[in-house]
């Protein structure tokens, strides 16, 4: 298999910086999401920092994969993954605590890495991974917000929890305490199979199902593009990151083709 990432970043329609940031590194087969908080500085710093140590902590270690065996290299994945969320947390905490300015800073980390014939979530906050499997769509990550947690708990419905004006408290962050635990999952993975990791600032204006439709209707090539230009249009109050990477054949040469024109941003959502 082979992996082919396509990527966008957008400051939105209210924002005057981005704070998001996010990891391309078709070499590790590692793809990262990070959503910073803390103002123009620490926030932008926070998820900086987040993808430089993550990158930086599994690719020291990559090379000692390939002697193990494919469970494991599995385990031996995840594991990775946790301590790079760990040791990014610390870093990023540190940091705060040595300079009063950037107190408070943290970020949000949700990334893949696809090893083998696996994929690794890695997920801290409420920026969210995206599965597209044979014509369907479903979300792997759960958010780690006081919304998601009252929705879990029964005291909130999810239509009541779409209309909150609350999405923007997390429960769980990287960077805000020195330590963290990342949720994390692997599940195998076949050619055609494609995820997407995104910051809030996408998901927060469109549902599953409308990803599922947009996935079926456009080269996976332009999804992030569209993706993007439709949270902006429906307000862009977000930074808006995107990140989609498709597990291909080997034999697949196919490079990103050009989705068919369309008139309006508004055009790209297909009629139900």
């Amino acid at each position: 298999m082979r992996i082919i990432a396509w990527s966008i970043t957008d400051v939105g329609r209210v924002r005057s910086h981005n704070e998001d940031s996010y990891l391309v590194n078709d070499d590790l087969g590692l793809y990262l999401v990070a959503d910073g908080m803390g103002g123009h500085a620490g926030g932008a710093l926070a998820s900086r920092t987040c993808v430089e140590v993550v990158d930086d902590v599994v690719g020291q270690s990559f090379s000692r994969l390939d002697t193990m065996s494919d469970d494991n290299a599995s385990a031996a994945v995840n594991e990775l993954l946790g301590v790079a969320a760990s040791e990014a947390s610390a870093r990023i905490f540190d940091r705060a605590m040595a300079e009063p300015e950037l107190h408070g800073m943290g970020t949000t980390l949700c990334g893949v890495m696809v090893h083998r014939d696996r994929a690794h979530v890695v997920h801290v906050g409420d920026s969210r991974c995206y599965l597209f499997r044979q014509g369907s769509a479903r979300q792997l990550t759960s958010d780690h917000s006081w919304l998601n947690e009252q929705v879990q708990a029964g005291l909130l419905t999810p239509e009541e929890a779409e209309q909150s004006d609350l999405k923007h408290i997390i429960t769980r962050s990287v960077g805000f305490e020195r330590e963290v635990h990342a949720d994390l999952l692997s599940v195998a993975v076949s050619p055609g199979d494609a995820f997407l990791l995104c910051s809030d600032g996408m998901c927060n204006y469109l549902e599953l199902d409308e990803l599922e439709r947009l996935a079926k209707a456009h080269y996976y090539g332009d999804l992030a593009r569209v993706c993007t230009e439709l949270a902006l249009e429906r307000g862009g109050e977000d930074n808006v990151t995107v990140v989609v990477v498709l597990v291909a054949n080997d034999a697949d040469k196919r490079k990103a083709s050009p989705a068919a024109p369309v008139r309006t941003v508004s055009d790209t959502l297909p009629p139900t």
